[in-house]
């Protein structure tokens, strides 16, 4: 009999994948999320605040667009700052979805020194479909709990719909999660049982998993994302900054191509187009919030330079629009005279002065085009980064940086432990990324290495 979906492959759920190919974007990945963690530790403490703020937003928005549901930004965005105490203002009104979404992402951010269990999935579940309850009903939906029923992934609407893909069978969900839950936590950094797997391809087969189980009568798609994020939050001691939704997202339409090549096109347990496809969106989610981050900097940048600017309220409120959507908007787009008209709710003659006052101040710039194409942008102070994400090869002081922050965070690690566990072996991986096999780098790691010579341990 032929097979429809993976799950009646004879060697589920014992996936596989080829490591050729991807072992190279996984050193890029870890090269690129050390860098990036050392750029956020630069930041001030309300830099870095806006930051994680910004880029929970940024999940939040984006998982839910993945779905079809789109979600009032600034809501989501009042909801985070209440559950981080970072805003005691009350909602303007009922924002179930937004609030749902916001708390999960906390949630998810609080637990991931913790391992995954059927009690933590079916609170995040609950979490994500708080005060939507006649929905459920109406759907027939158990709010944080599996399904005890069939499950269809249905494509179309009206006259046609199609069926696109079917979960296993109600009563053999409990198992399935089981098993999955099992391996998630035996293949952790958490533990120490020789099947660490490293945080891009331990995401990415357990979104394939989670996805294809679709233990819940709604929000898989989301809660499997979360996992994922969960995932990769486990390789780091604190959750780093980044929002894997948002490049996928970007690639939706590849995204669904791809789950459904290995899920229901060509059923299979080898999932090494899968993996290969995520870690390299792993790699693209840290070099985004590489970019978002770097344009916090240059907002604190830009208003400490004008702390002493004297604007009107209209200018005021024009310059503050510029930022209220990152890199795009009206730091991409400009504004025109008409737009800073309606914006205002000003006079032609008036909005021509203030934009004229604004230039001189050096708040903004015009655009080189005159007449109607007339438009001003932000005048951004440039200052070199911090951090530069990007590798260099001959960038020697940026390796020296990198290469004596993990022999100290090694030699902790040894003082500590007195012996071999799993954090040393993780930190040894990316110090010899980082060494790029160069002799005097490895001495010094062998040096370290010596103290736990007498337990036999060889890196």
């Amino acid at each position: 009999m032929s097979l429809k979906y993976n799950w009646q492959h004879p060697n589920w759920p014992k996936f596989t994948f080829q490591s050729d190919g991807i072992n190279k974007i996984i050193s890029e990945y870890t090269k690129i999320s050390s860098n990036l963690q050392g750029q956020v530790s630069q930041l001030n403490q309300n830099n870095k605040s806006e930051a994680y703020i910004y880029l929970m937003v940024e999940e939040a928005i984006n998982t839910s667009e993945i779905e079809g549901e789109n979600l009032n930004r600034e809501e989501v965005r009042s909801s985070l700052a209440r559950y981080l105490d970072l805003e005691l203002s009350q909602p303007k009104g009922i924002f179930h979805k937004e609030n749902g979404i916001a708390s999960l992402l906390i949630d998810v951010r609080n637990n991931f020194t913790n391992n995954l269990s059927k009690e933590i999935v079916c609170s995040w579940h609950k979490l994500l479909l708080t005060g939507q309850e006649d929905y459920c009903a109406r759907k027939n939906i158990k709010v944080g709990d599996y399904r005890n029923g069939p499950v269809d992934i249905v494509t179309g609407n009206g006259d046609y719909e199609e069926v696109v893909f079917e979960g296993p069978p109600g009563e053999t969900v409990e198992i399935e999660m089981a098993a999955f839950i099992d391996w998630y936590n035996e293949t952790s950094p958490l533990n120490d049982n020789g099947t660490f797997l490293p945080g891009p391809v331990r995401s990415a087969i357990s979104h394939m998993w989670f996805t294809s189980i679709h233990p819940f009568g709604d929000g898989n798609g989301r809660i499997a994302r979360a996992i994922s994020e969960h995932a990769l939050f486990q390789d780091f001691e604190i959750p780093p900054l980044f929002s894997i939704s948002t490049p996928i997202n970007e690639n939706r339409d590849e995204y669904y191509k791809m789950l459904a090549e290995s899920s229901r096109i060509n059923p299979s347990v080898d999932l090494t187009n899968w993996v290969k496809w995520f870690s390299e969106t792993t790699k693209n989610a840290q070099v985004d919030a590489k970019n978002k981050i770097d344009f916090i900097l240059k907002k604190s940048i830009f208003w400490d330079h004008h702390k002493d600017t004297i604007l009107n309220k209209r200018q005021q409120k024009i310059t503050s629009k510029f930022f209220d959507f990152g890199e795009k908007g009206l730091i991409e787009s400009g504004i025109s005279p008409d737009k800073y008209q309606s914006i205002t709710n000003c006079s032609s003659a008036t909005a021509t002065r203030d934009l004229k006052d604004l230039v001189q101040k050096g708040i903004l710039t015009p655009s080189q085009s005159g007449g109607r194409s007339l438009r001003y942008h932000i005048n951004l102070i440039e200052e070199k980064p911090v951090f530069n994400i990007f590798w260099k090869g001959n960038d020697k002081k940026l390796i020296e940086v990198s290469i004596r922050k993990l022999s100290e965070d090694i030699q902790r690690n040894i003082n500590f432990h007195q012996s071999p566990n799993k954090q040393l072996n993780k930190l040894i991986d990316k110090y010899k990324v980082f060494s790029d096999d160069n002799p005097e780098h490895l001495e010094k790691l062998n040096e370290l290495l010596s103290q736990l010579d007498n337990s036999g341990f060889t890196p």
